[in-house]
């Protein structure tokens, strides 16, 4: 699901040049949403990009959800005067040190941004995840090692309170315009690459046609015993090749076969050397299908934001309207509730053009709110048109 974000925020580095005299007083971090906001919608207009201004009460709210994360440098109390001792005798000077030469200065090694391998080319987001380069300057020196290019790992203080981890030694971007701790790669993905396959089960990021990032709803076998499975309709066209993005070394290993517009949902065909499961990285489904009603909490997991749970707001029979936290690579997440996949993420809605995407976990429930396909109707209409897919039922 594609979309522009607002609603970010800033953190003021610390000012240069202290004073000679004294305990330096450090500062306390500077949060100011709305000045970030302005400079991304800034950023966003230099490529073309319009976009909406934002709502004080959002940028305010994000302001103090920052303050409560990020710890404030307690003010010191001026230290009592010390009454001065007598003067002492001089002692004889000291033998001068001998200057020692100036190291050479070792050049920075810049922070990889990118987001897919030359393999997987992506064209550059619209959405910069890193504006002004929070990220470079709260970095530590010590980078862990790049083995996969479509993971961008972080240690800088920017990237952890941002992802609500401001403690954690790292945190993993799988997607662009995401602030959240991405999900791993699970072990039993890596154990099926050892065997030159790629797994698939509900919550697997997938590459489609080498070129765009989403989510795998389900996996399972149809009427004919073919191994299939279903993510948004948006995400592909019929013909499109499709890989695991957990084991993209293995290369595709799936073709979308049909789609259906209207319901926003496309049908996949697996091959030999792919396999199929319900239970994948730690989200297991027990079923397909179940009556959401409005007030009902349901959960997703997509690979840009992660698990994250939010109220079912309105529903009829083709889609359900819930607050649960979405966006870009998200797109085809399955939607659970009591461990039955009632749904797939669509996209988000915004009345008038009006609204911020959620990007970060630390805008709560201040995101437009998420579409999401009714698996009821996806299933029955897979059943009514035939072919690939009819009969699915988990694997």
């Amino acid at each position: 699901m594609g979309s522009a974000f607002a609603g970010a925020f800033f953190i003021g580095a610390p000012a240069a040049g202290a004073a000679d005299a004294g305990a330096a007083e450090l500062p306390n971090p500077v949060v100011d949403s709305a000045g970030f906001v302005d400079h991304v919608r800034g950023e966003l207009s230099s490529v073309g990009v319009d976009t909406p201004e934002v709502d004080a009460q959002v940028t305010d709210a994000v302001d103090d959800a920052l303050n409560q994360v990020v710890p404030q440098v307690p003010e010191v109390p001026e230290a009592p005067a010390v009454p001065s001792a007598p003067a002492a005798p001089v002692a004889p000077a000291a033998p001068a040190v001998p200057e020692v030469p100036e190291l050479p200065v070792l050049p920075e090694v810049e922070a990889t941004q990118e987001f897919a391998t030359d393999l997987y080319d992506q064209a550059e987001a619209l959405t910069n995840p890193n504006p002004i380069g929070l990220q470079e300057l709260t970095q530590p020196e010590f980078k862990p090692v790049q083995v996969d290019p479509n993971y961008v790992w972080r240690n800088d203080m920017f990237s952890k309170v941002a992802a609500g981890k401001p403690f954690d030694d790292f945190v993993l971007h799988r997607a662009p315009g995401s602030f959240f701790d991405a999900p791993r790669v699970p072990e039993e993905s890596n154990r099926a690459m050892t065997q030159g396959k790629s797994l698939y089960g509900p919550g697997t990021p997938i590459y489609i046609n080498d070129q765009t990032m989403c989510t795998l709803t389900m996996a399972g076998t149809d009427a004919e015993s073919r191994k299939v499975g279903v993510t948004a309709g948006h995400c592909a066209e019929v013909g499109d090749s499709v890989a695991s993005a957990d084991s993209w070394q293995v290369g595709p290993t799936g073709t979308v076969v049909s789609k259906n517009a209207a319901l926003d949902y496309s049908v996949i065909e697996f091959g030999s050397d792919a396999e199929v499961t319900n239970s994948y990285n730690g989200v297991t489904a027990h079923g397909v299908g179940s009556d959401v009603q409005p007030g009902d909490v349901v959960c997703k997991r997509g690979v840009a934001t992660g698990t994250t749970c939010g109220m079912t707001l309105m529903k009829d029979d083709k889609i359900q309207l819930n607050q649960v936290c979405a966006t870009v690579g998200d797109s085809g997440a399955p939607v659970f509730r009591n461990g039955q996949i009632v749904g797939a993420i669509s996209g988000g809605i915004r009345p008038g053009n009006i609204g911020v995407s959620c990007i970060t976990p630390l805008q709560g429930a201040l995101h437009v709110p998420t579409v999401v396909s009714n698996s009821d109707a996806v299933i029955a209409d897979m059943n009514r048109r035939g072919g690939v897919g009819a009969g699915f039922k988990l694997a």
